[in-house]
């Protein structure tokens, strides 16, 4: 059993005004999800709850901000970390949330996930083909 202090987490974030809000759970304790572990709290009920003790403002969707979630693919052994692109463009937050959640570097996989899309990125897909490149001229 490894020292709680050290056990690796996973969880959910959101990157909002340069703060990492994190909410987490030990692996250890962690929720079964088909093949995966994963904490048991959603985004939308945590970030309510930030909401009423006035971390974030009420007026935010918990959607708006970039956000993310850390899981672990028991299957695969490794853990999984899957964000918003504005995350994961930012090795400096990718680290933070690394160190954050006591992530071992050999076992972490990090991907985009179409849940994890803040409203800029949300907006920037609207301008773009089907394709994915960009309307703008060269």
């Amino acid at each position: 059993m490894l020292n709680s202090s050290c056990e690796p987490l996973v969880g959910i974030f959101w990157l909002f005004k340069r703060r990492l809000l994190i909410d987490s759970t030990p692996v250890t304790s962690a929720e079964p999800y088909g093949d995966c572990m994963t904490h048991a709290r959603g985004h939308l009920r945590y970030w309510t709850t930030l909401q009423e003790n006035g971390v974030v403002p009420a007026d935010v969707e918990y959607e708006t901000p970039p956000r993310g979630r850390v899981l672990f693919d028991k299957r695969r052994d490794r853990y999984v970390l899957l964000a918003d692109r504005c995350i994961l463009n930012r090795r400096d937050v990718v680290s933070r949330i690394m160190a954050r959640m006591r992530l071992p570097p050999e076992m972490i996989e990090v991907d985009t996930d179409s849940h994890y899309r803040c409203y800029k990125c949300l907006q920037g897909d609207r301008r773009r083909p089907a394709d994915g490149h960009s309307l703008a001229s060269p």
